[in-house]
């Protein structure tokens, strides 16, 4: 009798791209990481360095997951968009300069001969938590990060929601007041505008200049926390300051809490999902900047989603970037 050969177990290849960090993490099919690598971009070089860097991670990464290429079944990779999900083509992301309509999928799979999914870093992330993390047996999920900016993806039934051209999830770029702060975007008053942690320092800044110009005092336990220089105030001095009670901090808590809840308000009106998870800033921030919101999405979104919705930490944390890569493909 013939004994039937058992078939090669199958992994896959993540890679997260970031402006400041490569990694490239392998994983067997449930999802569970064998082995990681993780370099600087060093952006500033360009892209051909960059996928030179990649090229060899992604060797570095099977070889240390004591593998061979011919058992990776997929490549799916998460970067910051611009992008086309379709073609793979990377159009201009911010933080990448020169990946001017780069051919991101086309390059891979020349070089490995192994299929690649490419989406955005936000879409991507937003499907790790609903197969991962806190978005498990919801069936509409919405993930917003808070971070040096406010992106999102939406994923319904287990599939990401990408809209006409890949462009679904902007949802930090809806404008609460349009003459305010301007955004990189180059509208005014986006949400981004008003609570990312940059323009949450900016707030911060701006307030303790006009109090310190009227005389004031309160705006002590901030600039102690930033060795006494206004330029030097940051979100997380502002977190850290409400923690111990400080006036002006818990001021701008509430300030952000309130015009993220305006914002998730509008999300929940128009998307009715089950959970909307935050990230970053609100995973640091918890209960103090997370009930507030809570509180303003109940007073403004209609009844009947407000009632359905859950609004939470997201749960994934530093394995975010690894596991939204390999989301793509598990």
């Amino acid at each position: 009798m013939d004994r039937k050969e058992k078939p090669m177990e199958t992994h896959v290849v993540g890679i997260d791209i970031g402006g400041t960090k490569l990694a490239t993490v392998v994983a067997d099919s449930t999802g569970q990481l064998l082995s990681k690598v993780r370099k600087p971009t060093l952006a500033e070089r360009g892209p051909e360095y960059a996928l030179q860097l990649l090229f060899d991670m992604v060797r570095e990464t099977i070889e240390q997951a004591g593998l061979e290429q011919r058992s990776i079944s997929a490549i799916g990779v998460s970067c910051g968009g611009p992008l086309d999900t379709k073609t793979g083509i990377v159009y201009s992301p911010p933080n990448l300069p020169g990946w001017d309509a780069l051919p991101l999928k086309a390059q891979l799979e020349s070089e490995f001969q192994i299929p690649v999914t490419i989406e955005n870093d936000a879409n991507a992330s937003a499907l790790a938590e609903f197969r991962f993390g806190g978005g498990r047996g919801y069936k509409a999920v919405l993930y917003m990060t808070m971070s040096t900016g406010i992106g999102g993806g939406i994923v319904i039934n287990g599939e990401i929601y990408h809209g006409a051209n890949d462009s679904a999830g902007e949802v930090g770029h809806q404008i609460l007041l349009p003459d305010g702060p301007l955004c990189g975007c180059g509208k005014r008053g986006c949400l981004e505008a008003l609570c990312s942690g940059p323009a949450i320092a900016l707030r911060a800044q701006d307030t303790i200049r006009k109090q310190l110009a009227n005389g004031k005092a309160s705006a002590t336990r901030l600039l102690n926390l930033a060795n006494n220089s206004i330029e030097n105030v940051k979100s997380e001095h502002v977190l850290q300051a409400a923690r111990t009670g400080d006036a002006l901090a818990l001021q701008l808590v509430q300030e952000t809490a309130y015009y993220m809840g305006w914002g998730i308000a509008n999300l929940v009106n128009i998307l009715n999902p089950d959970i909307v998870l935050l990230g970053t800033i609100a995973i640091a921030a918890g209960d103090l900047l997370l009930n507030p919101i809570r509180k303003t999405v109940s007073e403004l979104a209609m009844t009947r989603p407000a009632e359905a919705v859950k609004i939470a930490p997201a749960q994934l944390g530093d394995a975010l970037g690894d596991l939204a890569a390999i989301a793509l493909v598990v």
